[in-house]
């Protein structure tokens, strides 16, 4: 795929996180300032368990569609298009079914017994309906990704995200906010974002029973099910500390350490979402069309610029999300910005293992991921529960960190031995250096309100660290330098 190609789907996924970005800082202290901090836990935990039960659902065959896509597409299986898209649509519904049933026990069956806050089960009817409808819709989702066709899923994604903001402000204006009235917004949204991702693949959608294939469908879960115990177990290391938290520390605890890591998460959003919407569709399918040379060329240059564009983007939001926290959720939320720094270096490691981690994907080796997570969250579970009592969330966002490490470090020289690509070390190192200098020096600087703070550390450091980037980066330089001359061309033009 043409570097161009890639930087366009990259600009759709990345616009789209924008504005979920934008929509999630609007509505984040209409949750935070409405909400109780107990509340705000729970509406927290919520969404962590209907994130963990939807990644256990698909049984990885969002994964499946993009690998097997791109073999049909390019003649490489003897699968057809029908037969893909009605394996694929028999699989969703199935499993959407399943999830659903299993999440409704969960909430009625075993929670309230574990957890301190009551009335747990009445939040679990609505967030039922979520997981059926993300289920299902993943299906039409992930084909419109195959299909490179970026911009329909940046707005279908776009679209529930503004909805869902929306019918929170209507909420706030009309009556008193409650834990059930934030999830029964959510649904409404997702219903809407999912029949529009539905209606903009109607044309590329094919059913009929004949062209079900057992025989495929038995292939593409080999291939997704390591995959969908990855995605769980990473999910475990990200969200199983927020029921120890609940548990040993109490809801409070939570609200606090829930509040500080959705700020962050807002990286995954803006930045990760993109490339792994992005990159793995394109590296298939440079695979399958050009091979493996080009391939390794194109994740080398690839990572190499994720590496001198992100690790300064890390650094400075670690120093300026603790006082955009402060300003739009106020001050009770302030003891749980210790771990801004640890959860966001967590976030880039998990975006490093889009690209070294690409050729256990395009081998189809994808046990090992499954296994280096269950090490990984096996060892998250177990240092959370020594250390959560002793260090408090400050022990679990530490142990984040160590465990996605782990899990990284692991993974990558496994998939190495399948695609091996050069990362170069220097111009990352000077830079990784320069920001960590740069986060140090501003953390002791103070001034004045957290509206000061932000603006005046985020511009000066940001201005420092683009000058680094700038002069050791070539690429950066030929790239800003460029969109320049376009611009003045489209000027003279006009």
């Amino acid at each position: 795929m043409p570097a161009s190609r890639l930087v366009h789907h990259l600009r759709n996924y990345a616009s789209a996180g924008m504005l979920s970005a934008v929509v999630g800082l609007v509505s984040f202290p209409l949750m935070t300032r409405n909400l109780s901090v107990a509340d705000y836990g729970i509406v927290g935990l919520i969404s962590a368990s209907i994130t963990l039960f939807i990644a256990v659902g698909k049984l990885g065959i969002q994964h499946a569609v993009i690998r097997f896509y791109a073999q049909v597409k390019n003649a490489n299986i003897a699968f057809t298009s029908n037969q893909l898209n009605s394996t694929v649509t028999l699989i969703f519904l199935f499993l959407a079914t399943l999830a659903t049933v299993l999440f409704l026990l969960m909430g009625f069956g075993v929670l309230p017994g574990v957890l301190q806050y009551e009335n747990i089960s009445t939040l679990f009817i609505p967030a039922s309906a979520i997981v059926f409808v993300r289920l299902l819709g993943s299906g039409f989702m992930n084909f419109l990704r195959a299909e490179q066709r970026s911009g329909d899923v940046a707005m279908a994604q776009s679209l529930s995200r503004f909805l869902n903001l929306s019918f929170l402000i209507a909420v706030v204006s009309l009556t008193v906010l409650k834990p059930f009235a934030v999830v029964v917004c959510l649904l409404i949204a997702e219903i809407i974002g999912v029949g529009f991702a539905a209606w903009q693949y109607r044309k590329s959608f094919f059913f009929a029973r004949s062209d079900i294939s057992l025989k495929l469908a038995r292939i593409m879960l080999v291939y997704g099910f390591p995959l969908m115990i990855l995605e769980s177990l990473s999910l475990v290391l990200r969200l199983s500390d927020r029921y120890l938290i609940e548990a040993m520390l109490g809801v409070n605890a939570l609200g606090q350490y829930s509040a500080s890591y959705n700020l962050t998460a807002y990286l995954d959003i803006i930045v990760l979402a993109a490339l792994l919407q992005a990159l793995k569709p394109a590296y298939m399918q440079l695979w399958e069309s050009e091979g493996a040379s080009k391939t390794k060329d194109f994740l080398s240059h690839s990572f190499n610029l994720y590496m001198v564009l992100g690790i300064p983007f890390v650094a400075m939001f670690a120093v300026t999300s603790p006082y955009l926290l402060h300003f739009l959720a106020g001050e009770k939320y302030g003891l749980g910005t210790v771990i801004i720094p640890y959860v966001a270096m967590s976030f880039w490691l998990e975006g490093s293992m889009n690209f070294l981690a690409a050729g256990l994907y395009i081998q189809k080796n994808t046990k090992v991921l499954m296994i280096c997570s269950l090490v990984a969250a096996v060892l998250n579970l177990s240092l959370n529960v020594l250390l959560i009592p002793k260090y408090g969330i400050s022990g679990a966002a530490l142990v984040t960190v160590f465990c996605y490490s782990l899990f990284t470090l692991c993974a990558t020289l496994i998939a190495f031995k399948h695609v091996r690509f050069m990362i170069e070390w220097k111009r990352p190192l000077l830079i990784t250096i320069a920001s960590v200098f740069m986060y140090f020096f501003l953390r002791v600087i103070e001034f004045g309100s957290d509206v000061s703070n932000f603006l005046i550390k985020g511009i000066s450091g940001t201005f420092i660290l683009a000058l680094v980037v700038w002069l050791l980066v070539p690429e950066v330089r030929l790239w800003i330098v460029s969109l320049m001359k376009r611009k003045n061309r489209g000027g003279a033009a006009t």
